[in-house]
């Protein structure tokens, strides 16, 4: 892919000079085939040779070959697994498309770029145009080739799909709400699998967790205490580089919808092997060392909600986590109360999860079409 991706008349230039950025294999977190470049020519080994400076050239040159093997360790984990395979995708597409119609693609062109965005516009919306541009764009700077991605062939395809199509964010998932967990709860009975998922949805209800914080929850991020439990989560989608955050659950005056009991009854029969909190069910109902997948997380609250004779199609396992916001929002929660208990950054962000209930409680009209006393009398002229 790589030989792909690269000029040739640049990369003859270049031939022997040390990579000053990793190519686009080792951003993606693949394993480029060339080895190191060798920085010393033959005569600097002859010379070496002579003057007994050997041994420290051969160290110099391994250190060298370490310094650049953490260099494209580095690169590789400089983006999440999922941002890697979608720029995969994106640019085995790009490269199709331009081979199909016999241009390169690394020219470096927006026009080239403008044409296969207004190609691909047919089938998708335009935030899907700005991700594959992206994944043009680093892809041309990783090759040390310039694209202007703000040209105006590019800039007015955009716009001309963002108004066909508009800018609506696409269909959340629904919220599960507050009220559903207390006949939610009886869809689960006592047996091993039913106590875990009562347990997983409790807690990424309470905990307002994405179905990754769910699924990659270790036995030993959780804490139980006399007032509470505290989960501590070392990395999440908003924490990319590891700061660590934590999250309070207070217990429930209602055994049934209480996250720390249901834990707790979860701990009691879970197997000492694995470090997962929640751990993979095999078909005898017995439990592998390996955690439960995101899949897995969403497939639990799918089931569960349609046993209520609810619409499984339009819950996900991100509804535990807009469900906390919406209830805590219809609850009278502060704002800001509402974004720490979510881990979000912004009031933009929380509102998109807070939905009506937030829009309803600070509407100016709810204050203002209060009763009145009527007046007869003809307002006076400003």
């Amino acid at each position: 892919m790589l030989a792909t991706m690269s000029d040739p008349e640049k990369a003859d230039e270049t031939a022997d000079r040390p990579p000053l950025s990793p190519p686009l294999e080792a951003d993606q977190g693949l394993t480029p085939d060339a080895p190191a470049t060798n920085l010393f020519t033959t005569a600097d080994a002859d010379a070496a040779l002579l003057m007994g400076w050997l041994p420290v050239q051969e160290a110099l040159q391994h250190d060298l070959d370490e310094v650049y093997a953490r260099v494209r360790e580095l690169s590789s984990m400089a983006r999440s697994e999922n941002t890697k395979r979608a720029y995969r995708a994106g640019w085995r597409q790009y490269e199709d498309w331009c081979r199909g119609i016999g241009v390169k693609p690394l020219s470096g062109d927006p026009g080239i770029v403008a044409l296969y965005l207004a190609m691909l516009s047919k089938k998708v919306l335009p935030s899907t145009l700005k991700a594959r541009l992206a994944v043009i764009s680093v892809a041309h700077r990783l090759a040390g080739i310039k694209l202007d991605t703000r040209h105006e062939a590019i800039r007015l395809v955009w716009q001309g799909a963002a108004r066909e199509k508009g800018l609506a964010p696409r269909r959340q998932a629904r919220a599960l709400h507050y009220r559903a967990l207390p006949a939610l709860m009886d869809v689960f009975d006592d047996c091993p699998l039913d106590i875990r998922n009562k347990a997983m949805v409790l807690l990424g209800f309470a905990g307002a967790l994405r179905r990754t914080e769910i699924s990659q929850m270790a036995l030993e991020h959780v804490t139980l205490a006399r007032d509470g439990l505290t989960l501590f989560l070392p990395r999440s989608k908003a924490d990319r580089f590891g700061l660590g955050e934590k999250i309070f659950i207070s217990p429930h005056p209602d055994a049934r919808l209480c996250p720390i009991k249901a834990l707790t009854a979860w701990l009691k029969i879970r197997p000492e092997s694995g470090s997962r909190l929640f751990l993979c069910a095999n078909r005898n109902g017995s439990f592998r060392d390996k955690g439960i997948s995101e899949q897995t997380v969403a497939r639990i609250v799918k089931d569960a909600v349609e046993a209520l004779g609810f619409d499984r199609t339009v819950y996900s396992g991100h509804s535990l986590r807009a469900g906390l916001a919406t209830s805590a929002a219809d609850a009278g929660c502060d704002l800001k109360a509402i974004m720490t208990q979510t881990r979000l950054r912004t009031a933009k962000q929380a509102m998109t999860y807070i939905r009506d209930a937030e829009r309803r409680r600070q509407s100016v009209t709810r204050t203002l079409f209060q009763p009145i006393e009527v007046d007869s009398q003809e307002p006076s002229p400003p």
